[in-house]
């Protein structure tokens, strides 16, 4: 199984009026280890659009542990599940705070 990991500090604009990530800004998130996970391999989903490979998101699920705060430090691992058969690729994240919860 492959997996990445990298980091982003939460920008005052992505939070909500207690302080936290919003809860749809997640995603982003996703979406953002998702992409440097493929770009640590070697290739941009820039450059895989140009050769007519697309990964659009058909799916996502969450689940909400601990909200991440203004200014945190946050790591998002990404791992590469499964490529089945029809070629889909099975995605999963993670966000930890700079305290690895």
């Amino acid at each position: 199984m492959y997996s990445f990991a990298t980091t982003r500090r939460v920008l005052y604009g992505e939070t909500d009026q207690m302080g936290f990530l919003y809860y749809g800004n997640y995603g982003l998130y996703y979406e953002m280890g998702r992409n440097e996970a493929i770009r640590n391999l070697g290739i941009s989903y820039k450059e895989l659009e140009a050769m007519g490979i697309i990964m659009p998101v058909v799916e996502l699920h969450a689940k909400y542990l601990r909200p991440a705060k203004y200014d945190d430090l946050i790591t998002i691992k990404t791992s590469v599940l499964a490529l089945d058969a029809d070629n889909k690729i099975s995605f999963y994240c993670e966000l930890f705070n700079e305290q690895n919860k």
